[in-house]
């Protein structure tokens, strides 16, 4: 769930010229995509190798392009593992040109550490930094301070432009203060679009199983599957074999272990299942 949040908050920086060449910058956007392609394939660490490409070009000149690479580039560091670097890349940033983004970012990277302090103090400063209008942002803030008041204020003020977003935001704040029926169903209506935030699949799958309805379970984590984005798929995979085990098939369940075991090998509760599948 973090991760993608964290994910999320990396890459809204906007895009300015800082006064290099066109060929420079084009190549640098190459670059910038290609490590981008490289993450969403759970290539991390040559993604940050890409943009380390990017950002030499610089030539010690940086403008917003740079900062938006930079940011990338703690992203993919932190889901290659490396969190404190992750949050010395947000640091070096902030340290050239502070950013309500980037401090929610670094906040966040604060709170993955358990540093609750000083993630509160870096969302009080992007705070200080949002825009009153935006609202979307301003909400977002608030949960992670726990102003639950304030950030469910923001949230329904939001635009219409912004409804996707806020019904998210408020299937979160639903679903932490414990109203999860009501979080489910601003979880469908937000999925019902193009998500972003790959983690409401799994909290619909999950809750669809806890009601003992297994094919929209079933439905739901296809769906998020089908997106084809690494974030969160562990999660839905290991659902997928859930589900066909409530189900009582098991020959489909140890079909899709084996599968999520080729490309999880690590995960030794997985392997454990695996060998009771093996004996149904």
């Amino acid at each position: 769930m973090r991760k993608y949040l964290i994910l999320a908050g990396l890459c809204v920086i906007c895009l300015a010229g800082c006064g290099k060449s066109k060929e420079v910058e084009e190549e640098q956007l190459k670059l910038r995509s290609q490590g981008m392609e490289q993450a969403r394939a759970g290539e991390y660490e040559e993604a940050v190798a890409s943009y380390d490409k990017a950002l030499e070009l610089a030539d010690m000149r940086v403008g917003a392009l740079e900062l938006d690479i930079s940011a990338y580039k703690a992203s993919a560091l932190y889901h290659a593992g490396e969190l404190s670097e992750a949050i010395d890349t947000c640091s070096a940033i902030l340290d050239l040109k502070e950013s309500a983004e980037l401090y929610l970012t670094r906040g966040l990277l604060y709170r993955e550490a358990e540093n609750l302090q000083a993630a509160k103090a870096d969302f009080q400063k992007a705070a200080g930094l949002t825009s009153s209008k935006d609202l979307v942002t301003l909400g977002r803030l608030s949960y992670y301070m726990e102003d639950y008041a304030k950030a469910k204020e923001y949230l329904e003020k939001a635009p219409d432009t912004e409804n996707k977003e806020a019904a998210y935001w408020l299937a979160e704040l639903y679903w932490q203060t414990g109203n999860q029926e009501y979080a489910i169903t601003l979880y469908q209506s937000y999925l019902e679009g193009d998500a972003v935030y790959m983690s409401a699949y799994s909290k619909v799958a999950g809750w669809q199983m806890d009601q003992g309805d297994y094919d929209a379970a079933l439905s739901t984590i296809e769906a998020g599957i089908a997106k084809g984005n690494e974030e969160n798929l562990k999660n839905l995979l290991g659902y997928e074999v859930a589900v066909y085990e409530q189900k009582g098939d098991f020959a489909t369940a140890k079909m899709k272990m084996e599968s999520y075991l080729e490309s999880y090998p690590e995960d030794e509760d997985a392997a454990r299942e695996y060998e009771f599948l093996k004996s149904r």
